[in-house]
C-alpha cells in the first residue's frame, strides 16, 4: 500500500482517519513535511537512543541486543503514535538486522511512522546504494507496511 505525499493523505494518517495503514508506516518524504503533519505525535531519535545504549555494552553483545533495545525504547514510550527518525544505525552490517520486521515487532501496540532515508519504487523499499555495505532491499508486500511517497 502506498500513499502520495499530497498533504491530504498525510493529514488523514496523522489524524487517524486512515486506519488501514497498519502499525508501521514508512515515510520516504521530506522530514520537514512530516513534521508539519505529525507534530502532535511523539518523536524519537532512535539512532541516539540505540547508540547510547549500545556504547554501554561490550562489543560482542551489541549484535544480539540491538533489536531488544529498539523494542524496549518503543514499548516504554507512553504515546500510541510515534515518529521514528535517524534510524541509520539499524542498517549497520554488523547487526544483520531485518529493520522492518524489528520495527513491526516493536510497534505491535503502537502506530509508528518511520522517516526513511531511502527510496521506494515499484513495491521495493531500499536503503543506501547497492555497492554500500549497509545496503538493504525490502519487498514491501512481504511486510504489509504502508509507504508514504512523493
Amino acid at each position: 500500500m502506498s500513499y502520495a505525499d499530497d498533504g491530504l493523505s498525510l493529514r488523514q494518517i496523522a489524524e487517524g482517519y486512515i486506519s488501514n495503514a497498519g502499525n508501521v508506516m514508512i515515510a520516504c518524504v521530506d522530514k520537514e513535511l512530516v513534521k508539519s503533519f505529525f507534530s502532535n505525535w511523539k518523536w524519537i531519535n532512535l539512532g541516539l537512543v540505540v547508540s547510547e545504549q549500545l556504547c554501554r555494552l561490550p562489543k560482542e553483545q551489541r549484535k544480539k541486543m540491538v533489536a531488544d533495545i529498539v523494542i524496549s525504547a518503543i514499548k516504554k514510550t507512553p504515546s500510541k503514535n510515534i515518529v521514528l527518525e535517524n534510524i541509520d544505525v539499524l542498517f549497520s552490517p554488523e547487526y544483520s538486522l531485518d529493520v522492518i520486521r524489528t520495527l513491526q515487532l516493536a510497534g505491535k501496540n503502537k502506530r509508528l511512522l518511520v522517516i526513511w532515508d531511502g527510496d521506494y519504487q515499484d513495491g521495493v523499499l531500499t536503503y543506501a546504494q547497492p555497492d554500500y555495505p549497509d545496503f538493504h532491499r525490502y519487498e514491501v508486500r512481504s511486510y504489509g507496511v504502508c509507504c508514504i511517497t512523493k
